[in-house]
């Protein structure tokens, strides 16, 4: 019932773009991708007309975005396209599956794994203002095992945002490391590993006229690690998973003044699959995410901040008749400060023939309060005392066909 977008590996292979920013402005439609200025300046996905901070992406089932931001929103720039191997975009609220934000959608990455034998491959590529792009990549696998290596080093003199004020140039530099290990135990039970380090450095302009345009500059770390087991047996299917994500941001004024912000997530997550028949199918889970960051207040002072939030879901997917396909999804989200959410969908498909189809939905979501809502500065609500999530409702209803 959900309008779906696939972009897959032969899309993303034959497209001349480096970031996956600008790989989406190309290949997908009613999405809005904004960036601040030129290469490695802030980048959102707009999904539905809704700021970033309403919808969500993962990345080999890690959650992407920064609880020090000031709305726990993903920045998407600085993400290559060379490890990426599909891309699924589901538009309209996803709430009940994917929980907290995903309210304009949700926005699947699974990276490269190895495929059988032994592989390496090398990119290099230049363009305008010195402007280096390097890729390599390690991949293979047998019967029982499978594995991705993958770096890119990108940088760029860049220009002026403000050119017609400066000549000053705004440099960037990214270096990025991606890797991906699977392992057979049995024929039912396998176990995923999925890491991902970046390192970038920007020098932006200083909007105030008279003030050093050398110094502004921000310097990110992150890293995302991610393991799951797998089993399989009969009509059951269940995964476990933990992933763990980690990311420190130095801005740097045009005084020189250095601050640092931090943000992390753990997630314990298990999700269930059992299929009764080939049109009836139930899928359920549960999660608990902790989420924590430290925010600069005085010079050599922090503010501390944390949360949870524990979830449980189910979503039973079904044929009643014919040609006509259904879900029905629940989900309840307990967060340690903003208290329980409950959110609920239902999706119809009516299948005309193998090219077109009717689907609708209607569904409700929520956004809970960003750390830096309920804590920084001691401005916005310092004590945490009553601070709600945000509630939305939606309904969407769409025709689609398909022509050779």
């Amino acid at each position: 019932g959900s309008q779906v977008t696939i972009i897959d590996s032969k899309d993303i292979e034959k497209s001349p773009e480096t970031f996956l920013i600008d790989l989406l402005k190309n290949e997908t439609q009613g999405l809005n991708i904004f960036q601040l200025g030129s290469v490695g300046t802030n980048a959102g996905i707009q999904m539905r007309g809704l700021p970033k901070r309403y919808s969500t992406v993962y990345i080999d089932g890690v959650k992407m975005s920064d609880p020090s931001a000031s709305d726990n929103g993903f920045y998407s720039q600085g993400l290559f396209k060379n490890s990426i191997d599909r891309i699924e975009i589901l538009k309209g609220s996803q709430s009940t599956l994917y929980g907290n934000s995903a309210v304009g959608g949700t926005i699947n990455i699974f990276t490269k794994k190895g495929t059988l034998g032994k592989h390496s491959n090398v990119e290099v590529n230049r363009d305008d203002h010195n402007s280096k792009d390097i890729y390599y990549s390690l991949d293979g696998a047998n019967k029982k095992q499978n594995y991705y290596l993958g770096f890119n080093y990108y940088k760029t003199d860049g220009i002026s945002a403000m050119n017609n004020d400066n000549s000053e140039k705004d440099s960037y530099e990214n270096n990025s490391l991606k890797a991906n290990y699977g392992y057979k135990i049995s024929d039912n039970n396998k176990i995923e590993n999925s890491l991902t380090l970046k390192d970038s450095f920007l020098n932006y302009d200083e909007p105030t006229d008279g003030r050093d345009d050398t110094k502004p500059s921000t310097d990110d770390i992150e890293a995302h690690y991610s393991v799951k087991f797998i089993n399989t047996s009969n009509s059951f299917k269940n995964t476990f998973g933990y992933s763990k994500s980690a990311s420190s941001r130095m801005v740097t004024s045009y005084k020189g003044e250095e601050s640092t912000y931090e943000g992390f997530r753990d997630m314990l997550t298990y999700l269930g699959q059992y299929n009764f028949n080939l049109d009836n199918k139930v899928i359920y889970g549960s999660d608990i995410e902790f989420v924590s960051a430290k925010f600069p207040t005085d010079p050599g002072k922090n503010l501390k901040s944390d949360e949870e939030i524990y979830s449980q879901y189910i979503d039973y997917q079904f044929r009643p008749y014919g040609n006509i396909y259904t879900t029905i999804g629940a989900r309840n989200d307990k967060h340690t400060t903003a208290g329980d959410e409950q959110s609920y969908r239902i999706t119809t498909v009516y299948k005309i023939n193998a090219n077109s189809k009717i689907r609708s939905s209607y569904g409700t979501g929520f956004l809970f309060p960003a750390l830096y809502d309920g804590h920084a500065y001691g401005w916005s609500n310092a004590d945490k005392d009553s601070i709600n999530a945000e509630k939305t409702t939606s309904f969407d209803l769409g025709y689609e066909t398909f022509f050779d």
